[in-house]
């Protein structure tokens, strides 16, 4: 009989919160973290303690608020029992981001230094130098997950439209479509 074997893959969390214009934040990381200088969403790593510890589904709303306070200050509104996620997978599937709605932040984070992006301003992030770039770079997890969120909720139309051919064309450059990947 064939042994099964699971995937125990690392489980990032982040968050997408949005300005009233619809940019999406994003947070320079500081020095004391990996690639540090390079942009990302605020959010971080489900911590392996807190997870064998958790009882049921609530671990990612908590663990989501925990990781977007400890990096902006900002409290985001409780996102439910279970919030709607949406996952961006790293290639062989080792790394799985999940990004969670938190609407239109009515102020600024008090911690770190952030900007809110365009999609257009984003792909220009994507495309900066190591240092000063989005995390990884063009058609990586986090460029992924930052056009899924504008996509998904930025209360601008039109930016929802450009971040979905945005990522269209990182799906055609991989010659496959969502319907067959």
């Amino acid at each position: 009989m064939r042994e099964l074997t699971t995937i125990t893959p690392t489980i990032g969390l982040f968050v997408w919160m949005f300005d009233r214009k619809g940019n999406l934040l994003v947070k320079k990381r500081e020095q004391d973290e990996s690639l540090p200088g390079d942009w990302d969403l605020p959010g971080g790593g489900v911590e392996k303690e807190r997870a064998e510890k958790a009882k049921d589904e609530r671990i990612v709303d908590m663990e989501v608020t925990r990781e977007a306070y400890e990096e902006t200050r900002l409290v985001i509104p409780d996102l439910g029992i279970m919030p709607a996620m949406y996952p961006v997978i790293s290639p062989g599937g080792k790394d799985w981001a999940f990004g969670m709605n938190a609407g239109v932040c009515n102020h600024a984070p008090v911690k770190g230094t952030y900007r809110y992006v365009s999609p257009d301003e984003l792909e220009k992030l994507v495309n900066g130098p190591i240092g000063d770039r989005l995390v990884s770079g063009y058609g990586k997890r986090m460029h992924r997950l930052c056009l899924c969120g504008i996509a998904l909720y930025s209360p601008n139309s039109v930016y929802q439209s450009q971040a979905k051919e945005k990522l269209q064309e990182i799906w055609k450059g991989w010659n496959i479509s969502p319907a067959t990947a």
